[in-house]
């Protein structure tokens, strides 16, 4: 009788994830990276004043997706493939520059990202993917932090040399929003600069004098001053005075927000084409899951079946208003010293998300809570007249955003047959045929917005002519 290779003995346990010790943060390098270059550039700020040994992955490269395909599960979403991707393709970068065994690199370094907590598609599972491709690749039992989920959490003692608690969550607040204003930035100046080179060297320049403001041990007293310089610098590039088409952008947090291949550069393409492209901000974002937690706690104190419920909702309900107050604050602090009008950015606000609720209602159940959820039947309904182009971009196989923007956007678009609406899925090696299908809403933009001018046109002169009369 053949007997079997292997017999389990045991249940699988998972994945080890050791924790990163106060004893051992001299001797630990953290390598860390965050949706989009300018996020992580700002984060950075935040390790550098804490004192530890950090290197910033830097944007996502389309290389990472070879990297993520090569070493992770089939059929994982865009996202998963850019994040596992660049961590692995760094990982065997440090292994060749260094020559530091597998075993050595585990131990001398380290991991801190976001993501890993989408429940439709994975169930909250995508920290057991990356430890599943680093494992195989042979970093066996490498740290991670991955810091929006309770994954991490449980690791976390009052050892830990890295902890999820309020400092760190100011920081990463704080470089969301420095990020945001000059990602908006270039939004507002990039497809009308008269020099495109010299004003995107500007825009570097001024988001290194602010990082290293923000890198300093007073940079409360520092910052604010930092931004009214980088506002002025802006504010001087030169600057072409024409009308162009205008584009939102919306989906998937990674597919919207990542600002680099991992969308393909998608805006900067749109702005590249001569179209005006509305800016998309994680902090935004935030705000969303502040008001979706929200809506959970009013539901569970409404429905409360004993006192003791009904008390920790309450309390639940103040903590999340206190936070949505607090990012308020920094949000309206540092814009109201970067000035972002007079650079052109005249799309600061906080989009009402109880607006959007309501405009997407009939469509889409605002609580029905996954992925993006009502944002995009939201924002097609009340943007349909105020912008040229819509696209929804999220990743290959995103099972909520597939079920809003190839299912109940149909019904919008029969409702709003002005709506020019684009559904996009990214999955790293398609870029040509998307941004092709792109090319043609941004011709369709391109007329619509004529139309829209030469209509403007005619009821100016129609009322110059009343007032001559």
């Amino acid at each position: 009788m053949i007997q079997p290779k292997y017999i389990r003995t045991r249940e699988w346990e998972g994945y080890k994830n050791p924790p990163f010790l106060k004893k051992d943060k001299d001797k630990v390098t953290v390598l860390f990276n965050y949706i989009e270059r300018r996020k992580s550039f700002f984060l950075s700020s935040y390790f550098e004043r804490k004192g530890f040994n950090f290197i910033d992955l830097g944007d996502y490269i389309l290389e990472d997706v070879r990297w993520g395909k090569e070493f992770g599960n089939r059929m994982e979403c865009n996202p998963m493939y850019f994040t596992g991707g660049s961590l692995l393709r760094n990982l065997f970068k440090i292994e060749e520059e260094t020559g530091l065994t597998k075993e050595e690199i585990v131990k001398k370094y380290m991991f801190v990202g976001g993501g890993g907590q989408c429940g439709p598609c994975r169930y909250g599972m995508y920290p057991q993917e990356y430890m599943k491709a680093l494992d195989d690749a042979g970093f066996k039992d490498f740290r991670l932090f991955i810091f929006s989920t309770g994954f991490t959490r449980d690791i976390i003692d009052k050892n830990s040399a890295l902890k999820v608690d309020l400092p760190f969550r100011i920081g990463l607040l704080q470089s969301s929003i420095l990020a945001d204003i000059f990602h908006a930035a270039e939004c507002a100046i990039r497809p009308y600069a008269v020099h495109k080179e010299s004003a995107l060297e500007t825009i570097k320049q001024a988001e290194a004098l602010v990082q290293k403001a923000f890198s300093r041990k007073d940079y409360m007293l520092a910052l604010p001053g930092a931004l009214r310089k980088a506002g002025k610098m802006l504010s001087s590039i030169p600057r072409k005075d024409i009308s162009l088409p205008r584009i939102l952008v919306t989906g998937e947090i990674f597919a919207n927000l990542a600002h680099n291949e991992g969308n393909y550069n998608l805006r900067r393409f749109i702005m590249d084409e001569g179209c005006e492209v509305m800016p998309g901000f994680l902090t935004q974002r935030i705000m969303y899951d502040m008001w979706r937690m929200l809506k959970n706690y009013d539901r569970a104190y409404n429905y409360a079946q004993t006192k003791r419920s009904r008390l920790k909702h309450f309390f639940l309900r103040i903590q999340i208003k206190s936070r949505t107050l607090f990012i308020r604050f920094f949000w309206n602090h540092y814009i109201k010293n970067a000035n972002p009008e007079s650079f052109g950015a005249t799309t600061m606000k906080f989009v009402d998300l109880d607006m959007l609720a309501d405009a997407g209602e009939p469509y889409y159940h605002p609580e029905i809570f996954g992925g993006e959820g009502n944002l995009e039947i939201g924002e097609a309904v009340h943007y349909a007249d105020k912008v040229d182009g819509f696209i929804s971009s999220k990743p290959f196989g995103c099972m909520p955003s597939s079920g809003v923007s190839d299912g109940v956007m149909s019904k919008v678009m029969h409702d709003y047959p002005q709506l020019n609406f684009l559904s996009i899925e990214t999955s790293g090696d398609n870029e040509i045929s998307i941004l092709s299908r792109v090319s043609m809403l941004l011709f369709k933009a391109r007329e619509k917005h004529a139309r829209r001018t030469e209509q403007h046109s005619g009821e100016t002169v129609s009322i110059r002519a009343e007032k001559v009369q």
